[in-house]
């Protein structure tokens, strides 16, 4: 029986983590479900039926939640588990079992693969630092095949094997194959139909959890794939038309409100890219969508695979560091420390406004972003701080913290990250661009 790599190995979507056949007189095939937490448009859930084809076994779903993951607070947590609370119901839809772990994946993972007897194991991709090096320890446990799907991007990720460093580098990359990837998921079943059910309901397993419950859950942000789905039909009927000419306005709310979704994996952003391209809406409304959805979220994905340091200071960009540092003793015109960030207590009403707003809902239009994380590094005392500061505020607060596309923002608004030297030579900022009132 050929090997996995001999299967897919040519496939730009599939990252093979372990080589080899798949295991003799199997049970199943396992889907480990990772960043992909949904049933339908699930690439990596695909690869696994089709493998259960050639096979004639089931498929069974494993997600492993896992306490302790850093920095995740009660907020992140819950609308994560309300989406895992309707993945037993939407996976059998598909035919396919489930099973919920808690614990580490590294352990709970490989357990669950010899405990169900699988041929082989599919996952999803992860472009995150702790992801990735989950999936290369549970590689390294197990006695069976490891494949991921690069299946939350338009265009697959290999596509781009070297760090992009600018919209501008990466978008022409994107519109020569666009065509050749963007189309239909489908949600096939597996030949065989699971009806295995294991673990417990994820929102009681939360009450087990040492978590950070001081940031409660966002009451206007509840997570799950119909809502998701929800979302992005109101927003296409809605706000699609005007997204263009409304996307850089901080007074109302012109985008999705997906990130968190996408973030969690709840919904795929070929689904929301194929909405917006049936959509009977100018041709402006959807290239300044697909910019956002496409370019700039896999540009954001590139830097966390391609640059060993996306979330650290020392990821910024050469020139912007050499400024910086050339400004770090300059005057500030206030200095606050974080906890008066985490407060609110600053004496600018609009930074406190977009604060308040991502301490009780997780959420912040893009505009006020910008804004929110070039005002901390006018206000602290060197650059090194502003991006300590601004990362555990993301992290702390916004529902789709903690992701490839949140940290590309932050550097970007503290080291010029996918942007150019914007002279002339300023106080504080040096060549990185600075935003101000006047831009609101």
């Amino acid at each position: 029986m050929a090997t996995v790599a001999h299967r897919w190995g040519d496939d730009p979507r599939v990252e093979i983590w372990q080589d080899g056949e798949p295991a003799a007189d199997p049970s199943c095939v396992m889907l480990w479900v990772q960043r992909s937490q949904r049933a339908r448009a699930n690439p990596a859930a695909n690869l696994a039926v089709e493998l259960a084809k050639e096979l004639d076994l089931p498929v069974i779903a494993v997600f492993a939640m896992t306490p302790g993951f850093p920095s995740a607070t009660l907020r992140a947590w819950h609308f994560m588990a309300e989406g895992l609370a309707t993945l037993p119901d939407d996976f059998a839809a598909r035919r396919i079992g489930w099973q919920l772990e808690i614990g580490d994946p590294v352990e709970r993972i490989p357990a669950a693969a010899r405990k169900l007897g699988a041929a082989a194991v599919i996952t999803d991709v992860n472009p995150l630092r702790i992801g990735r090096e989950w999936r290369r320890d549970v590689a390294d446990a197990l006695e069976v095949p490891l494949v991921a799907v690069d299946g939350d991007v338009v265009v697959p990720s290999s596509l781009f094997p070297k760090e992009e460093y600018a919209a501008r580098t990466i978008r022409p990359k994107i519109y020569r194959v666009l065509d050749e990837y963007l189309h239909q998921i489908p949600d096939p079943l597996p030949p065989v139909e699971s009806s295995h059910r294991e673990g417990p309901d994820p929102l009681v397993a939360l009450d087990s959890f040492d978590l950070d419950c001081s940031v409660s859950p966002a009451p206007d942000r509840q997570g799950g794939s119909g809502i998701a789905r929800h979302r992005m039909r109101t927003f296409v009927a809605e706000r699609l038309a005007t997204y263009h000419e409304d996307r850089s306005r901080a007074d109302i709310e012109a985008g999705t409100g997906l990130s968190p979704y996408l973030h969690f994996g709840q919904i795929a952003p070929m689904e929301v890219a194929l909405a917006v391209q049936d959509a009977d809406v100018s041709a402006e409304a959807k290239d300044s969508m697909f910019n956002e959805l496409i370019v700039q979220r896999e540009l954001s994905i590139n830097n966390a695979l391609r640059n060993p340091d996306y979330d650290r200071y020392d990821g910024l960009p050469d020139w912007a560091k050499k400024t910086l540092a050339k400004h770090a003793s300059d005057p500030r015109p206030v200095e606050y420390s974080y906890e008066e960030f985490d407060e609110a207590r600053t004496e600018d009403d609009l930074w406190n406004a977009a604060m308040t707003q991502m301490i009780h809902e997780g959420f912040m239009p893009n505009r006020l972003r910008m804004y929110w994380g070039k005002q901390i590094l006018r206000w602290t005392e060197s650059p090194q701080d502003a991006w300590e500061i601004t990362v555990r505020l993301n992290d702390r607060y916004f529902i789709d913290g903690r992701d490839a596309n949140s940290y590309a923002n932050i550097a970007w608004c503290i080291g010029g990250r996918h942007d150019r030297p914007f002279g002339p030579d300023r106080d504080i900022f040096g060549i990185v661009r600075p935003m101000g009132m006047g831009a609101m």
